[in-house]
């Protein structure tokens, strides 16, 4: 176990060290409690060779002062920071999760494509914030980037990584960094980093989820250094071929070798996200809709009309109709006298 944790040491009387969450080249972070607001928060502890440099302490807590200044949902907001015994630390807020390395470790071909994008897009908006408040943060790699239990991705280390440029950079790359696999051309090179920087640096985490590998390795940094500064970056649909190839020139902008060919800063780069997300959506269906069939009318039937005899004209009033038929009667009878007449008068000749 660490040594500031085997007996839950306080530092500056106010934050109790739990337990150690990571170890890095530069930093021990811890879980701990802020015994004056009763708050969960992480600290992080420097190397005591970080640490004893003078003038690393002088340019970290102007740093540390400057990134406390950032409020956004992804970045890390810094708390406090200050210098207890022989070692400095800075206190931010707590994240139950991971880092991004560690999810990008657990997909070897790349990941989803609409979980990389979620996760590019919030790295992106973090450093377009950063970068709109004057700040570079000199130093995008997965390792610098926590993702809570619901997904929300924070960029960590705003303020130390600026304050590294005091001590040499054969220093940087043996005790701090290690091999720089994200480092852009204009580091490589020496040169002063700029927005364009960190959009570098952030296309080769993009080409790392997207892909599941890194543009460049090397076990010597020296060779590393000069695969980013000459070496054009692979195609992404070489490596997966369902990449779209709108999505595969992005990523290739962002990790041009000139600064000036690249997203100038985090705004354009997601600007340019939002619009391909846009174009990429299939379009949505509407629902047909069924014209509404109303029941036909019935047809209205006529009902037959009988043809109308000579009585069907007559008044319907029952004694005229007795008279009628009586009168009817008799003209019937009268017309068979002349016929009994003939009889009669037949059988007596």
């Amino acid at each position: 176990m660490d040594e500031m944790t085997t007996s839950f040491p306080i530092i500056s009387n106010r934050y109790q060290i739990f337990s150690t969450i990571a170890t890095g080249g530069m930093a021990v972070v811890y879980s701990a409690q802020d015994l004056m607001l009763e708050r969960k928060v992480a600290l992080k502890v420097l190397k005591k060779e970080l640490s004893g440099d003078q003038a690393f302490q002088n340019k970290f807590r102007a740093e540390a002062r400057a990134s406390a200044k950032l409020i956004h949902p992804n970045i890390i907001t810094t708390f406090d920071f200050g210098f207890d015994g022989d070692r400095l630390y800075i206190v931010m807020e707590f994240i139950d999760g991971t880092d991004l390395k560690n999810i990008i470790n657990n997909h070897t071909n790349g990941l989803a494509l609409p979980q990389a994008l979620k996760f590019i897009r919030q790295a992106a908006s973090g450093l377009a914030y950063a970068h709109k408040s004057g700040y570079v943060h000199c130093d995008i790699k997965p390792q610098n980037m926590l993702v809570s239990r619901n997904d929300v991705l924070k960029i960590t280390d705003f303020g130390i990584a600026r304050a590294l440029d005091t001590i040499s950079r054969d220093e940087r790359y043996d005790v701090v960094w290690g091999s720089p696999f994200y480092f852009s051309p204009e580091q490589a090179s020496g040169m002063a980093p700029s927005p364009a920087t960190d959009v570098y640096s952030l296309g080769v985490i993009a080409f790392e989820l997207l892909t599941g590998k890194l543009p460049f390795i090397s076990d010597e940094s020296a060779q590393l250094a000069e695969m980013h500064r000459t070496k054009p970056a692979p195609s992404l649909r070489a490596l997966r071929a369902e990449i779209p190839e709108k999505l595969d020139s992005l990523v290739q902008k962002c990790l041009s070798k000139q600064p000036q060919d690249r997203f100038p800063t985090g705004s354009e780069l997601v600007s340019e996200l939002n619009a391909f997300e846009q174009t990429s959506k299939p379009p949505v269906a509407r629902p047909t809709v069924q014209p509404v069939q109303r029941p036909a009318k019935p047809r209205s039937v006529q009902p037959v009309q009988p043809r109308k005899g000579l009585l069907d004209n007559l008044p319907r009033n029952p004694k005229f109709i007795t008279v009628i038929l009586s009168i009817i009667a008799l003209i019937m009878v009268g017309g068979l006298i002349p016929f009994y007449l003939y009889i009669i008068f037949s059988i007596n000749r």
